[in-house]
């Protein structure tokens, strides 16, 4: 520790005054045409700028350190590119965008864009992010997913995921675009019903930009119900032969190599990281210890100054034991207890993505994006049963444990796999409109394996402690067999761009045809959104309105008994309807305010919950007969890092509720899974330059962590609270006589039975408080990044769920305590 403190304190007597450069390409939002003579301006150093050349590139070579970049050209409105991190010896590279603009400028001032409007397709619940506002957000562990929990309009279940939870949606109605190819999920340990996981795969030095929607999306993107989530990956670097970073965090250990291709025509990136949480597991005591490791890629090459060819991908590989405990079943005679250990849980899972895509510049009117992807998911769990008796004395003290047998209780193996071709064209009819036009062809195969083993249940249902019917269901293997050149899902789509109005009035008009050949479901979705400019490039009215369609997860088609019952079943439906307000209150502040409406029905609901009242009644069909509404209202005041202060305020109000579809309860509702009515965040950073030097003249709260904390002459501190209301859920009733179950499960002297009233309770609200630290240190031939954070400071004991044990108690399982989180990045 006394090493350690030596050296940080030892770290700003030898910083160097070091140079590394930034460039980039502008082009016009519209036509994607390369702008000449383009203005552009480091705001912290105003002598220092340059203006785009022919071909639309400019260069600027820089003191290492942190900087906003002006880019300006008259007819265009103005972008500021914030977190411009220049580093020793090494590039950045930007493509920025400039919308045309045709405001007469002595009427109205221009105001500059530092909110990436150029990138949003959609002026309505969009946000964009970049990859430092990723690296410096307190609580997302370097986890862009965890940093989008807390944007308006966004819920999470607990802290061990990632999952979002969008406007009462569930985290299986998320879209993910990564690099063009359209995925379920970019995270470790995923399922087919959920697009998060505990940790990303993909790692968050290689972000170029982030954009997610919460509603209201253009036709371009569907097949999901709530949200959509592009993500941009950067390029290596063209400048230098070999660069690379290796970083230890929570994520892993990994490493960052890049370098250019054919003296900057092309580059290429690699990125490897593998968990080390097995080797420190002894130390926090964990008993299920996942093991994974993860690859990331990207080659692009310029074919000419017209066309782009890049080849990307991304791998994740999973391992997970869980062991559980022995319980006792059942006495057999005086000093034995037979016992089963049900907790044997084996995972195993792995994944892939890889895709080629291709940008054309045709001509000034026309330009396309096509890509070719492939992407499989790979999972087998294995749930084991431990027989074992075990002899007691007249005591009651433990004599002798024998292994009687091992029994297979339930084994799932699935496989799915993905071959698409994805196209998009841009015309621009004039500068002030254009069309946007494509589809997709993706051949889709799905093959699960799995196995039950058998199960007897036994009731009691007059409640007079004598069993009236036994209900036996025997051992069964479920094959699902969809061959992956025998199905395919397809769709195509137009999008009308409009200005109107002297460009105060902008429409997209679209429309979408979606179909799946296995289930032979087709849908029409018709959208649409206006955003009229109150004030030009400040104050805006935004609207939406869309119907989307949604094909089910592919375990839904199969049944325990093989008998396609569920083969046709439909594609779940949602409308959307939102209306907001946006104003620029100053530079790089934006208040945004959206009301929201949206309705489901067509929702998958087994007949078995139907019949909740026949306790007896099994059965594997599903029947679309689910609807759901959900409304609310959410809020944001958004600070980009202007002034070296950043932050947001956001605050949801949300109703989410399901109609009961019960026998026995229609005309009954009930909150949905996902209904948190209230969610508020609070996000506060600010930037330190020069910390050394000015460090006496600091408040005290800066001043004295520095003596044993790692600051630099470029820091950050941030903090981050959040508050959620309680979960809903079903609460649970013991008996001891009602029901008692044999076979795959256990037998047991009481058991627990869901309460007919569903999520008639809820869990204690959750809050939490989180800070963090950021540092680089830039040396002569290489950078150091330190991150540290603590989450939960004042360790809430937020509850994750009960755990109902047989003897009738009840155990809260907590979500994460207080829990300390650190970084290095070594960058060369």
């Amino acid at each position: 520790m006394k090493l350690l403190l030596l050296f940080f304190l030892f770290i700003p007597s030898i910083i160097f005054m070091q140079t590394g450069m930034v460039s980039g390409i502008v082009k016009d939002a519209s036509t994607n045409e390369y702008l000449i003579g383009a203005n552009v301006v480091i705001i912290e150093l105003e002598n220092t700028g340059t203006a785009t050349d022919e071909n639309g590139k400019f260069n600027l070579s820089l003191p290492v350190g942190s900087y906003s970049m002006k880019v300006s050209l008259i007819g265009y409105q103005p972008v500021v590119k914030i977190d411009v991190i220049v580093k020793t010896k090494s590039e950045v590279f930007l493509e920025i965008s400039l919308i045309p603009t045709a405001i007469v400028i002595s009427e109205v001032k221009v105001t500059a864009d530092y909110f990436d409007k150029a990138v949003i397709e959609n002026n309505l619940s969009t946000v964009a992010l970049g990859v430092e506002q990723v690296r410096r957000s307190p609580g997302a562990m370097g986890d862009f997913q965890r940093i989008l929990q807390a944007m308006p309009g966004v819920s999470f279940s607990n802290d061990q995921t990632n999952e979002l939870l969008v406007r009462g949606g569930s985290p299986n109605e998320n879209l993910t675009v990564f690099d063009g190819m359209e995925l379920h999920s970019t995270n470790h340990y995923p399922n087919e019903f959920n697009s998060g996981g505990p940790i990303n795969m993909v790692n968050t030095e290689l972000i170029q930009d982030i954009q997610f929607s919460t509603g209201g999306f253009i036709s371009k993107y569907g097949d999901k119900l709530s949200s959509v989530m592009i993500i941009n990956t950067r390029e290596g670097t063209r400048l230098s032969n070999l660069m690379g970073e290796i970083n230890f965090n929570m994520a892993g250990i990994g490493a960052i190599l890049e370098g250019n291709i054919n003296n900057g025509k092309g580059s290429w990136l690699i990125s490897l990281r593998k968990s080390y949480i097995d080797l420190i597991a002894g130390g926090f005591g964990l008993t299920a210890i996942p093991k994974y490791y993860d690859g990331q890629f990207k080659i692009a090459y310029d074919l000419s100054n017209n066309h782009k060819l890049s080849w990307s991908g991304i791998y994740g590989n999973d391992k997970i034991l869980f062991e559980g405990e022995s319980e006792k079943t059942y006495e057999e005679k005086a000093g034995v207890v037979d016992s089963v250990d049900v907790g044997h849980i084996d995972v195993k899972q792995n994944q892939w993505a890889s895709g080629i895509m291709l940008k054309s510049f045709w001509s000034k009117k026309l330009y396309s994006n096509i890509s070719f992807y492939g992407n499989n998911y790979h999972d087998d769990i294995l749930l084991k049963a431990d027989y074992t008796e075990r002899i007691f004395d007249s005591s009651g003290k433990l004599e002798e444990t024998n292994f009687i047998s091992s029994r297979k209780i339930f084994d799932n193996i699935s496989d799915n796999t993905e071959m698409a071709i994805r196209s998009e064209f841009i015309y621009n009819i004039s500068k002030t409109h254009k069309l946007e036009f494509g589809g997709l062809f993706k051949f889709g195969g799905y093959i699960q394996k799995a196995y039950i083993d058998a199960d007897t249940s036994r009731y009691d249902l007059n409640d007079d402690g004598i069993f009236d019917q036994i209900v036996f269901q025997p051992e069964s293997e479920i094959k699902t067999d969809l061959k992956l050149f025998d199905n395919y899902k397809s769709y195509i789509f137009l999008n009308d761009h409009i200005n109107l109005l002297n460009q105060k009035l902008q429409i997209n008009l679209g429309l979408r045809y979606d179909y799946f050949s296995y289930s032979e479901n087709g849908n029409v979705s018709p959208r649409l959104s206006l955003s009229y400019f109150l004030i030009p490039t400040i104050t805006s009215i935004n609207f939406a309105y869309g119907e989307y369609y949604q094909t089910q997860a592919y375990p839904t088609y199969g049944d325990r008994y093989n008998t396609n019952i569920n083969k046709f079943v439909k594609n779940t439906h949602a409308r959307h309807f939102v209306a907001g307000i946006e104003h620029i209150l100053d530079d790089g502040l934006k208040l945004n305010f959206e009301g929201y409406y949206k309705t489901y029905n067509n929702i998958p609901v087994s007949e078995t919950f139907i019949n909740f009242n026949d306790h007896t009644f099994r059965s594997e069909k599903m029947l679309n007969i689910g609807t759901q509404k959900v409304y609310g209202i959410d809020f944001l005041i958004q600070q980009k890092l202007v002034k070296n202060i950043y932050g947001t305020i956001s605050y949801s109000r949300m109703w989410s509720k399901v109609d009961d579809p019960r026998n026995g309860y229609k005309g009954k509702i009930y909150s949905s899974d996902y209904d948190f009515p209230h969610v508020f965040n609070v996000v506060i950073g600010k930037r330190f330059s020069n910390l050394r030097k000015d460090l006496n003249e600091l408040p005290f709260y800066i001043k004295y962590p520095s003596y044993i904390l790692p600051f630099s002459d470029d820091m950050e501190i941030s903090t981050r609270w959040r508050y959620a209301s309680g979960k809903p859920y079903t609460p649970e009733i013991y008996v001891t006589n009602e029901q008692h179950r044999v076979g795959s499960i256990k037998w047991t002297e009481g058991s627990w039975v869901s309460s007919s009233e569903i999520n008639s309770l809820r869990y204690k609200p959750y809050h939490r408080l989180d800070i963090a630290f950021n540092s680089r240190y830039n040396f002569e031939s290489w950078n150091l990044v330190i991150t540290l954070s603590v989450q939960n400071v004042y360790n809430r004991k937020n509850i994750t769920t009960f755990q109902y044990n047989s003897d009738g108690t009840v155990d809260n399982i907590y979500q994460f305590s207080l829990l300390p989180v650190a970084g290095i990045e070594i960058e060369f």
